[in-house]
């Protein structure tokens, strides 16, 4: 007995003496196709994926929205039952008074414009003191590539004024506004419902960039399109706090690792997606109509006027003054 009870204290030393449990397996989850050829957030994941795998960390990347939807995946984050969510800004927007300010029509010309201002300003912080009370932290975008512009089914816009009475998908609220502002109409659509929308008349077209439609197919439908350059398209990356909170200092070394690695994916990924989406729409038979001299202008001074209707005027001066 005596010698079995040694064994038995043996065996538990070398146990607590070894090597801690590994770090529990990783799920990621997005709403768009496990193809790196038209995601940029499934690049995101795959470079996570690979980067932590060097430390035995095992990843289930989750696509197509299988965990449910943008609401319903953000509730599973916040109670740790996702890890990492790759998702739409609006899910952002309810945590976070300062969000809608960064997704405002032509604020930003560039994605670097973009990242130089998370860079320099405080937002990131003001979201992330948001984004806590629900379970979350935000640790940066990822980015979809190109730039938005106007999607229409028949209409050829080459002004502003081409737009009148035109019906656009829109996300929300707030976009309706900025169309309005145009000389647009807009109705509130989920993407899902886009393509029946379009079919039928009740929505004519969307702003959106061209990486999006031809990544949701929605170029047999939409065949004409004008460049805006709008806007840089970001998507949020959240993560569960009481996870991340959780990671012993080593692992949280690797996750940072991982996210940092998978982020400039990203970038690389998008910079070279972008400008090359815009050159696939004629051969998807998309009509490329860019905007008379001066008619940019038009739309920026429109959409400029009601920055503050839409988003908050500390956070717009503040991402002003990084830009300068």
């Amino acid at each position: 007995m005596k010698f079995k009870t040694l064994l038995a204290s043996v065996a538990l030393s070398v146990f607590l003496a070894g090597p801690s449990l590994a770090m529990d397996p990783i799920n990621i989850a997005f709403a768009g196709p496990e193809d790196a050829s038209v995601d940029g957030e499934y690049v995101f994941a795959k470079t996570f994926k690979d980067t932590i795998a060097e430390h035995g960390v095992d990843v289930t990347i989750h696509p197509n929205g299988t965990l449910g939807k943008e609401d319903e995946r953000l509730d599973q984050t916040s109670q740790g039952l996702i890890e990492i969510d790759l998702g739409s800004p609006a899910v952002l927007f309810k945590m976070s008074k300062s969000a809608p300010s960064l997704y405002l029509p032509f604020l930003f010309q560039s994605e670097k414009q973009w990242d130089d201002v998370i860079a320099k300003s405080s937002i990131l912080e003001s979201i992330n003191e948001d984004a806590a009370k629900y379970g979350v932290r935000v640790p940066g975008f990822n980015m979809r590539g190109g730039l938005v512009g106007i999607f229409t089914t028949d209409i050829p816009a080459t002004k502003m004024s081409d737009l009148k009475g035109v019906r656009l998908r829109a996300q929300n609220g707030d976009q309706i506004k900025f169309f309005e502002s145009w000389g647009a109409k807009g109705t509130i659509v989920s993407f899902a419902e886009v393509p029946n929308a379009l079919q039928t008349g009740v929505a004519q077209g969307y702003f959106n960039p061209p990486s999006s439609a031809i990544k949701a197919r929605h170029t047999d439908m939409l065949k004409q399109f004008t460049p805006l350059d709008a806007m840089p398209v970001a998507r949020v990356i959240l993560m569960s706090k009481d996870w991340y909170d959780a990671l012993t200092d080593e692992e949280r070394g690797w996750v940072d690792e991982a996210y940092d690695k998978a982020l400039a994916a990203n970038r690389a990924w998008s910079a070279e997606y972008g400008a090359a989406a815009i050159n696939q729409l004629a051969d998807l038979g998309v009509s490329v109509n860019p905007l008379e001299p001066g008619e940019r202008e038009k739309f920026v001074k429109a959409a400029t006027a009601i920055w503050t209707e839409v988003g908050d005027k500390d956070v717009i001066e503040k991402i002003q003054t990084a830009l300068k």
